[in-house]
Parts: C-alpha cells; sequence; structure tokens
C-alpha cells in the first residue's frame, strides 16, 4: 500500500478493513507507532504528532478517509464507518468528505436522528468517540446512542479485529466502558460503530444577550426570591434540553449570551416560529436556522472575517505596532495611552458591535428565535470557521452540583485583573453523565468551563490556561482528551488525574492487554497519561 502526502507528510489512506489490519502488522513488524487523524480538530495533540516521533519507533501516520460507508440495519441502528464525518468537512485534506456522505444528512433522510451533537460536526466518527466529545445536555447525549464498536486491536502482538458491544445488563465492569468512548486511539484503531437512534425531531429555541445582572439564569447565587427568582444555574442545565453560555466578563462588558433549545415535531416548530413572530408583531415565519454572526450575502464568512480582523489587531498587541513604528518615542507613548484604554474603553466598544444587548429596537428586536432541523441546528458553531476564526481551547468537567461555587470563583478571578480575563469569550455548557471508564462526564451530569484563547494571539496559551487549571483543581475537574491538557507533571498532571478517575487502573489494564507492543502508544500520550516504554 502506497501513502498519499497530507500535510507534507506520508498519510496511508486505507480502503477496507483488510488493509487496517495490514498496517498494524507492518507497523508491528517495522517497530513503528500508528497515528490515526481525524478532521484534526484536537490542535495541540495533531500539530505536536505531526512533527515526528522523538523516540526511537517512528510514525505511520493513517487517516481513514475513504472508510466513511454507512449501512442502515434493523430495529433503527445504523453502522458506520469510522473515517466517516458527522457533517461535512469544509477542510478535509483529501477532499472526501461532503455533504451527501456525511452520517448527519443520511440519518435526516432516513428520518432518523442521534439524541445530541457537539457545537460542530466536522469531525469524523472515530476522531469524536475517541476524545470523548460531548454536546450540551444533562437530558440527552450522543453516548447513549452507542450500541458498539469495531477496533483493529493488537492483541497478542498481532492485528486482531475486536467487537466490543453494549453489555445488555449494564454491567458497567464490562469492557465496552473502557473500549468504545475516550480511547484516545490507544487501543487500537475504530474502524466503525452501530448507533441506537431515535426518530428525526426539530429544535425550536432562543439567544439572549444580556449584561450579567440581567440574565435568565441566577448566575452566582444572589438571594432573589417570590416573582424575580430565578433557576440556578444546576437548575437550568437539569431542565432545559440544550444549551450553552458564552460569557464576556471584560471590564465595562460583562455580558451573557444564553443559547438555549427544545425538541419539537416539525409542526410544533413551525407552529412556535409563526407565534413568535406575530408576537414581535414581525410576519409570520416557518423554520428560521440560527445565525451565530450577521450574514452578509447569505454567508456568514465576511462578518467571521471582521471579528478575525479585530481580535488579530487585539490579540497581537503591541506586536503589530512595534513592528510598524520600531522601538521608538513614538510607538513608547502610543503603547502607553492605546494599554490604559483598551480594556476599560476600546475593547467595550468592539464587543458592542459583535455582542449586542438584546433591546426592542435592535434587529431581533429582542431574543434571537430560531427553529431548524436537529442535525442543522443542533450545532451551532459550525457558521465559525476554524481557519477564518481560529480559537484553541481548555476545557474542564466538574461536578453539576458544584455550579454556584464555580461561578462565584470565577467573577471574583475576573475582577481581580483584566489579565485573567484576555479579550475573547468563555464557554459553559453542561454534559450527561455515563459510565465509560475514561469519559470526563464518567457517573456525573457536568458543568463545563471552557476557557478560549484566539489562535492569531502572540503570546503562550498554555501559560493563560495555567491560572484556570489551578484555580479550579479544587473541583476535582477533569480535562477533555482533545482540547489542551495540563502537564503531566504539574498539579494538575498524572497523578491528579489518577486520583479523579476511579477505573483508571481498570482502563490501563485493557489497554495493555488490546495492545501489549505499544504500537499504538504515541509520545503525546506516553508523556500525558504517563505510559511506560515497553
Amino acid at each position: 500500500m502506497d501513502p498519499q502526502k497530507v500535510n507534507g507528510l506520508d498519510y496511508f489512506l486505507p480502503t477496507k478493513i483488510d488493509d487496517v489490519l495490514w498496517l498494524v502488522n507492518d507497523a508491528v513488524a517495522k517497530s513503528e507507532i500508528i497515528c490515526v487523524r481525524g478532521a484534526a480538530h484536537s490542535f495541540p495533540l495533531i500539530n505536536t504528532l505531526e512533527k515526528g516521533s522523538t523516540g526511537r519507533r517512528p510514525f505511520k501516520y493513517v487517516m481513514l478517509s475513504n472508510l466513511y460507508d454507512i449501512k442502515f440495519l434493523e430495529n433503527d441502528l445504523v453502522k458506520v464507518d469510522a473515517g466517516c464525518h458527522l457533517g461535512p468537512d469544509p477542510w478535509d485534506p483529501v477532499g472526501v468528505s461532503n455533504k451527501e456522505n456525511s452520517l448527519l444528512f443520511q440519518l435526516n433522510n432516513k428520518g432518523l436522528a442521534l439524541p445530541d451533537l457537539g457545537g460542530i460536526t466536522h469531525q469524523t466518527i472515530g476522531g469524536f468517540l475517541s476524545t470523548a466529545s460531548s454536546g450540551g445536555s444533562t437530558k440527552f447525549s450522543f453516548e447513549d446512542a452507542l450500541m458498539s464498536v469495531d477496533i483493529v486491536t493488537c492483541e497478542g502482538g498481532v492485528a486482531t479485529l475486536k467487537t466490543f458491544s453494549r453489555p445488555a445488563d449494564g454491567n458497567e465492569d464490562d469492557p465496552f466502558y473502557g473500549a468504545a468512548i475516550a480511547t484516545m486511539g490507544l487501543f487500537g484503531v475504530i474502524v466503525s460503530a452501530t448507533f441506537k437512534c431515535v426518530p428525526k425531531f426539530y429544535i425550536t429555541g432562543d439567544e439572549a444577550t444580556t449584561y450579567e445582572a440581567d440574565c435568565e439564569i441566577n448566575l452566582f447565587g444572589n438571594n432573589i426570591t417570590g416573582k424575580d427568582a430565578k433557576p440556578s444555574l444546576e437548575t437550568f442545565f437539569k431542565t432545559t434540553d440544550y444549551t450553552r453560555l458564552m460569557w464576556w466578563p471584560q471590564e465595562g462588558v460583562h455580558k451573557m449570551v444564553v443559547w438555549k433549545a427544545s425538541q419539537a415535531t416539525e409542526l410544533q416548530a413551525n407552529a412556535w416560529a409563526k407565534n413568535a413572530y406575530e408576537k414581535r408583531g414581525e410576519e409570520p415565519k416557518l423554520l428560521k436556522p440560527y445565525e451565530e454572526v450577521p450574514y452578509v450575502f447569505n454567508s456568514p464568512a465576511l462578518a467571521t472575517m471582521g471579528a478575525d480582523f479585530l481580535f488579530t489587531a487585539i490579540g497581537r498587541w503591541p506586536d503589530w505596532l512595534q513592528e510598524l513604528l520600531g522601538d521608538t518615542l513614538e510607538y513608547n507613548v502610543i503603547k502607553t495611552a492605546v494599554d490604559l484604554m483598551i480594556y476599560p474603553l476600546l475593547l467595550p466598544k468592539i464587543l458592542d458591535i459583535f455582542v449586542t444587548v438584546d433591546k426592542p429596537d435592535n434587529k431581533n428586536k429582542g431574543p434571537q428565535l430560531f427553529a431548524d432541523e436537529w442535525w442543522t441546528g443542533l450545532p451551532m458553531d459550525n457558521q465559525m470557521s476554524d481557519k477564518l476564526m481560529p480559537v484553541w481551547f481548555t476545557e474542564m468537567w466538574i461536578d453539576i452540583s458544584q455550579s454556584q461555587q464555580v461561578m462565584k470563583d470565577l467573577l471574583d478571578f475576573y475582577n481581580k485583573s483584566t489579565d485573567n480575563t484576555g479579550a475573547f469569550s468563555f464557554e459553559i455548557y453542561p454534559a450527561k453523565s455515563n459510565n465509560f471508564w475514561l469519559s470526563p462526564s464518567y457517573k456525573l451530569d457536568v458543568i463545563r468551563i471552557d476557557v478560549f484563547w484566539f489562535g492569531n494571539n502572540t503570546g503562550d496559551p498554555v501559560k493563560f490556561y495555567q491560572k484556570f487549571w489551578t484555580l479550579l483543581q479544587k473541583y476535582n475537574f477533569r480535562p477533555h482528551w482533545g482540547k489542551y491538557l495540563p502537564d503531566s507533571k504539574g498539579d494538575q498532571g498524572v497523578k491528579y488525574l489518577q486520583a479523579n478517575y476511579p477505573k483508571w487502573k481498570n482502563w490501563r489494564d485493557l489497554r495493555t492487554q488490546l495492545d501489549p507492543q505499544q504500537v499504538f502508544v504515541n509520545d503525546y500520550w506516553r508523556d500525558h497519561l504517563d505510559i511506560d516504554t515497553p
């Protein structure tokens, strides 16, 4: 089998499972390590691995782009090849992914759905499962639909196709719960997965932009009772079908954007939209998709480019000014003046453009209303381009019962210094508990705190993230495996992780059983999970 150039590297693109078996056996014979690339959404991981191996064993790079077949089985079961993308991937480097061969498009055409989705859908099935990715709901989850996975392991030092199926008796010690979710590619190559689908549905909802104090949620546990009482964040998360919050905590800004949605039938969605617009005195509308940014010429690209330009100017400040003027008196005078103004004066004005508080006289006449099909409505971030608006982040999953105190601690932390807020937003959303051994929501409904870093910033994102890892360590957070992780040797490193996962040893023992020769253990995970070299 001959490789193909992808990102300047030799990637093997198998077309059938037998090819994957051959690649694994070939890696054993050549003492190589298999590295499988999905949609490259896990930026720190892909960026590190594509620099090459730092050990004595070279990497064998694999993409499953040609494994995207979907088989519709009886009883609403669907078997999907692991290289199939949930939705179209506009940046697929081999050009295979499109809407027609994506899983969600084909499910929807069959009148089927998955109960929940993440904020974007260009990931592959294998990548989504491997990193324990999730949507924003405590009522529904992607994981609940998973019935089985097929993995090419290297048990006994020989490539073997092994199936792990959800146990009928729900036995939580069954290997299915170790091998199906959050394996980081360390058990083998996931080649397919089977899901139990639900009937196709629609969503209705709104997105409200307010100041913190005016938010519909009691964000910080303020003692408000009677008719003005608001639900706590925990209650809101537990009673809302789907939701996510975007927090802008900067001085002079203090805004909260609350996106929420409920499941509906098509008839209910159209009736909801019609009634909602009539109440505003507007022309009745049927289904109206959510718009994350304003559409110009029927596209979000221009608005996204404008946001990228402004945040790049802020994020690269003052480097670009020094490049322009040099280390001169003029540079120092301008820098001092802007430093005094950028957060208290300029940033609030800039954010008023992109994060406009809802008022009766603004474009939406209040919160933005939307009604849409499940597969295009739930992934609300698909409209944001990873290329035009690159955003990196770390994500911490914390027991949802601690939501109020977490929010108080964050508010106090933000109020201490503009260095703690930066110029970008923070995302807050929930996830439903499950029994998968290394899932960050293992046995817990969780609140998830996303610390964003604009990709065009100067500086080191890890130094910014470290403040939050330190701040929230007391809550025993579990990090999202596909995002930036703390230093493995630091206070939130391997020993900290081991203490927060009751099934850690079970997971490690199963991993060793399925891959005793460490054909799937790359440098990145060897470091972050402290896996000894054989």
